[in-house]
Formats: C-alpha cells, sequence, structure tokens
C-alpha cells in the first residue's frame, strides 16, 4: 500500500473522474519540441499560460509568449519553502511518500516519478510539458480551476490551491519542461 502525495487524508476514490479531461484548461504542447529559431539555433520548449519572466531561468524553455520558463530553484524557494511544505509535519518528513527535504531531493522525488497513489485519473507527480496530466498540479492549482471538478484534497493543506501568481509559476514551470 502507497501514502499520498499531501500532508492530508485520502481523499474519496475517483474512478468517475479517472481520464476526463474535459474541464481542463491547458494549452500546453509535448514536452522536448524543437524548433529553429531564425540564428539556426534550436530551442526546446512548450507553451503555456504565463504572466511574466522571471530572472532564474533556464535557457531554451519557453512559454507561450516566449518568456523563459521559471527554473526549480524559484519554484522551490518560492512556494515549497515559502508554503511550509518542508515542516517536519509535511515533505520534509515523507508525508505521501514525497521527501523533499531540500532542492535536489525534492527534484528527484517529483519529476517523472509514480505518484504513491492515483489523484485525479492520474499516477505521475510532475509530467514534463504537460501541467493537467501531473499530480501535483492537480493538487495545488486553485480550486476555481476545477470547474466543479475537485478530485483531490487541496495542497498546501488547509486551502483551497496556491494563490494566483504562485500557481502560474508552478504552471509554467511544469509546461516549460519542469527543467532543473
Amino acid at each position: 500500500m502507497t501514502g499520498l502525495l499531501a500532508c492530508d487524508s485520502p481523499e474519496p476514490s475517483t474512478s468517475a473522474t479517472e481520464g476526463s479531461t474535459a474541464n481542463h484548461t491547458d494549452a500546453s504542447t509535448a514536452p522536448g519540441s524543437s524548433t529553429d529559431d531564425s540564428s539556426g539555433q534550436t530551442t526546446t520548449g512548450t507553451s503555456a499560460p504565463t504572466t511574466g519572466s522571471s530572472p532564474d531561468t533556464t535557457e531554451g524553455s519557453t512559454t507561450d509568449t516566449g518568456a523563459a520558463a521559471p527554473s526549480f530553484t524559484e519554484v522551490y524557494e518560492t512556494i515549497f519553502m515559502a508554503s511550509g511544505c518542508l515542516a517536519g509535519y509535511c515533505h520534509g518528513n515523507m508525508a505521501g511518500e514525497l521527501l523533499m527535504t531540500d532542492e535536489a531531493t525534492a527534484y528527484a522525488n517529483l519529476v517523472e516519478v509514480a505518484s504513491s497513489q492515483v489523484t485525479c485519473g492520474l499516477n505521475v507527480r510532475v509530467v514534463p510539458g504537460a501541467p493537467e496530466e501531473s499530480v501535483l498540479w492537480r493538487r495545488v492549482r486553485p480550486s476555481a480551476l476545477d470547474e466543479g471538478d475537485m478530485c483531490a484534497t487541496k495542497m498546501p493543506a488547509g486551502s483551497m490551491g496556491l494563490g494566483e501568481a504562485d500557481a502560474q509559476l508552478l504552471h509554467d514551470w511544469i509546461a516549460g519542461g519542469a527543467l532543473e
């Protein structure tokens, strides 16, 4: 038996919503797409809604506006550290079988790693380039984006998901390929 992804109790069965994508608003494309820009260089990335770029980015990964996608360092510091995800009662102590004691451990345990429980019909914590296929995104996105399909308990625990700016940052990181 495996545990949860969050610092909370199990959610009800999600069999009615498994595989459903009717209410998703993600506009991202598959990860790893390549195009040649006018300089002849090859770039990779995906498209996703964005509110801007950050100074700490990984070259080659962009959002649909052409802005550089955020790095995992920015996501880790801005969201996971600031939201208490690393506390001893949460993922600092392996809640939901997800250990996030430091940045490298968190990345290794999130990206392309099977979730400890099927959530919203999904079973991979972070699918690079595909927020709507990522358990993490479904667990933390603002409940307003669920459009009546809140199939998972929201994180951080006791919230209705992340605030708009943090949600956009996480979405852009995943949509941009979930790069380190």
